[in-house]
């Protein structure tokens, strides 16, 4: 008797382990085939963005922060206005029109809306990371100085370092320059994993 409510605990516990596992490699991989569309539409490494998202909102697209970041990618009001403004279209809607052919026929969404939508999200999230590795490419670590300033903003990465030192600066020089711990634990955390994605041959 004993010994088959041992085997059953067992099994059961197995089981579980199993469940959980199923459940995890569910919710980490759901958008990989999204991700890597719209990342490469934007010249990224899909493994970066993910690792990004992993950071920013754990895969839940409905998440939201207390600056009104929301989404996969934590995108804000103002960063998808610059989109919209990119676009040069008079509107979201509008704007939505040049992701896909999708949304010429779709009823006119709210802009918190758009953002919790995992597609419009990655759009606009790759369109601002792509501009910000752009904007920092003649820097010794152009993806550690637009990952901080994904995070705190372009305004707080250029007050802590001016744009002659920034250039000359080594990884491990800037982040020590970072004055936010979250923001220096958050570039830290993305590279780290992006360096484990690229181990593992990517997410593709």
């Amino acid at each position: 008797m004993l010994r088959k409510f041992i085997i059953a605990v067992v099994v059961a516990a197995v089981l579980l382990g199993l469940g959980i596992f199923a459940g995890h490699y569910y919710w980490t991989h759901r958008y990989d085939q999204l991700i890597i569309a719209t990342a490469q539409k934007y010249k990224l490494d899909p493994a970066l963005v993910k690792s990004v998202i992993y950071e920013e909102s754990y895969f839940n697209p409905q998440a939201r922060s207390a600056q009104n970041a929301v989404g996969l990618m934590q995108v804000t009001p103002i960063t998808a206005q610059q989109w919209i403004d990119s676009t040069h279209t008079e509107n979201l809607s509008e704007a939505l029109k040049t992701i896909t052919k999708e949304y010429k026929n779709r009823r006119p969404l709210k802009l918190e809306e758009a953002l919790r939508d995992p597609a419009i999200n990655l759009h606009i999230g790759c369109w601002y990371l792509q501009n910000l590795l752009t904007r920092y490419r003649g820097n010794r670590d152009a993806l550690a100085v637009a990952l901080a300033a994904y995070n705190a903003g372009p305004t707080n990465v250029e007050r802590w370092v001016d744009d002659i030192e920034l250039a000359k600066l080594s990884r491990d020089e800037f982040i020590s320059r970072i004055e936010f711990p979250v923001t220096r634990n958050y570039v830290q955390k993305i590279i780290e994993r992006y360096n484990h994605y690229n181990s593992k041959g990517g997410i593709g």
